[in-house]
C-alpha cells in the first residue's frame, strides 16, 4: 500500500504524519488546533518544505505572535471589531486573544482535538479530528463541534473537510476559515499570483471591512508579488475559483470546493511566504453580517477546501 499514517506524542499534543511513500509526500498535521503544520514533497531532484510551519519542538511556543500558522479560525476569522457582537438582543465581548483592540482569529485554534479515526487505502490517508466547544469563552458561551477531515490523496492533492454542529438550545453566529502559509522558495518575491476575483472588500485604517466591495483585477493575469505588501479579502468568481501560487518551477493550487466564497490573501513581513485563507465570510461578520451563518440547534455546516502542489516541466 503506497499510504501510511505516523503519529508522534509532542508534549500535550500530538503529530500526525500522512505519508504517500510513492511521491514521498508527506503532510504533518498537529492535533492541537487541527492545523497543516508541514507539506514536503519532491521537486525536481529534491525534497522541498511548502509550508510554513510552527516549531514545535518547545512545545506551543508564540503562535500567535508568529502569525497563526495554520490556524483553524473558529468561531471567526480575521478581526472582530472591539471583540463584541450582538445576538438576540444580548451583547457579547470575547475573552480570547486581542491585537490592539479587536479580537483577532476566534477562540479554537489552540484546541486540542481527539483522533477518531484514520485511514488508509490505495489511493489516500486519511484522518478524523473532533473537539467539542463548551462555552467556555464568556464571550461566546455556545456548545459546538468540529469534525475536521484531512486527507492526502495522490498526484500532490490535500484536501480538509470541516463540519460543524450547533449543539446548543439556540441559534449561534458562525464563521470559519483557514490560515495556512506557502512558499516555493526562499522568498515569496519571485512567485506570482492569479486569482480571479469579483472584487476586494475594502477595509478602513483597522482593516475592518467598510461594507464595500471595489472592483478588482489585479490578480485576474498572473502577476509578481515582488514588494507588494497584502493583507486583502477578495470575493471569489464561483466559476474560476483557483487561486494560483507559482514560479518558474512548480505550482500551488488552493481551490475552495464547499462554502468558502472569500479568501484572504496575506504577506508577512519576514516575505518567506504568504498566507492564502480560505474565509466563509469576511472579517467582522458577526457585526456586517456579509457571509454570517446563523445555524439553528442541530444544524450542520460543511465546508470544504484543497491544496495541491504540482511540479513544472523544465524547457529541455
Amino acid at each position: 500500500m503506497s499510504f501510511e499514517i505516523q503519529i508522534a506524542p509532542l508534549s500535550h499534543f500530538e503529530l500526525v504524519r500522512l505519508i504517500d511513500t510513492s511521491s514521498k509526500t508527506v503532510i504533518e498535521i498537529a492535533t492541537k488546533g487541527a492545523l497543516l503544520n508541514s507539506w514536503q514533497v519532491m521537486g525536481h531532484s529534491k525534497s522541498l518544505e511548502i509550508v510554513e510551519g510552527n516549531d514545535f519542538s518547545k512545545g506551543w511556543v508564540n503562535f500567535e505572535n508568529n502569525g497563526f500558522r495554520g490556524g483553524k479560525m473558529s468561531p471567526f476569522s480575521c478581526r472582530l471589531e472591539n471583540g463584541q457582537y450582538t445576538i438576540d438582543n444580548t451583547t457579547y465581548t470575547l475573552e480570547k486573544f486581542y491585537q490592539d483592540k479587536h479580537a483577532l482569529h476566534g477562540i479554537l485554534y489552540d484546541a486540542v482535538f481527539s483522533i477518531q479515526s484514520t485511514d488508509t487505502n490505495a489511493e489516500s490517508a486519511m484522518i478524523n479530528l473532533a473537539y467539542h466547544y463548551k462555552g467556555t469563552d464568556k464571550g461566546f458561551p455556545f456548545d459546538y463541534s468540529l469534525l475536521i477531515k484531512w486527507q492526502l490523496h495522490k498526484n500532490n492533492l490535500v484536501t480538509v473537510e470541516t463540519i460543524i454542529t450547533n449543539l446548543s438550545a439556540s441559534t449561534i453566529p458562525m464563521m470559519d476559515g483557514w490560515h495556512p502559509y506557502f512558499k516555493l522558495d526562499s522568498s515569496i518575491n519571485n512567485t506570482s499570483i492569479t486569482l480571479k476575483a469579483k472584487g476586494k472588500i475594502e477595509y478602513d485604517e483597522d482593516l475592518l471591512p467598510i461594507g464595500k466591495l471595489k472592483d478588482e483585477n489585479e490578480f485576474t493575469i498572473s502577476k509578481k508579488i515582488e514588494d507588494l505588501h497584502l493583507d486583502n479579502c477578495y470575493l471569489v468568481d464561483a466559476s474560476e475559483n483557483t487561486c494560483l501560487l507559482e514560479n518558474d518551477q512548480y505550482q500551488i493550487i488552493v481551490q475552495p470546493i464547499m462554502n468558502y466564497p472569500y479568501l484572504q490573501l496575506y504577506t508577512p513581513s519576514d516575505r518567506k511566504s504568504i498566507a492564502i485563507e480560505n474565509l466563509s465570510g469576511i472579517p467582522n461578520c458577526f457585526n456586517n453580517k456579509i457571509g454570517l451563518q446563523l445555524m439553528k440547534p442541530h444544524q450542520n455546516l460543511v465546508l470544504k477546501t484543497s491544496y495541491q502542489f504540482i511540479t513544472k516541466q523544465l524547457p529541455l
